[in-house]
């Protein structure tokens, strides 16, 4: 996805809280996280919606790039 382009797949974010999203459909999962012995969701996305579970303005260079790509994103799906 545009918004995740240029950020590699082990990067670290910030999350502050305990609970997580289960989607009805995997199909909106866009991307999963691993913590422990647990592997949830931690970001969706249907049509031109984008959510996430972490704090990208908390989550330093990660975070910043996402954000960047989110603010240069044209709002199509790939």
């Amino acid at each position: 996805h545009p918004v995740f382009e240029g950020i590699d797949s082990g990067a670290n974010f910030y999350f502050v809280h305990s609970y997580f999203p289960q989607p009805a459909s995997e199909e909106n999962i866009l991307a999963t996280t691993e913590y422990g012995s647990i592997n949830f969701c931690s970001a969706i996305t249907q049509g031109n919606l984008v959510a996430t579970q972490f704090h990208p303005e908390k989550s330093g260079r990660h975070g910043l790039k996402l954000l960047e790509n989110f603010a240069k994103w044209d709002g199509k799906t790939c």
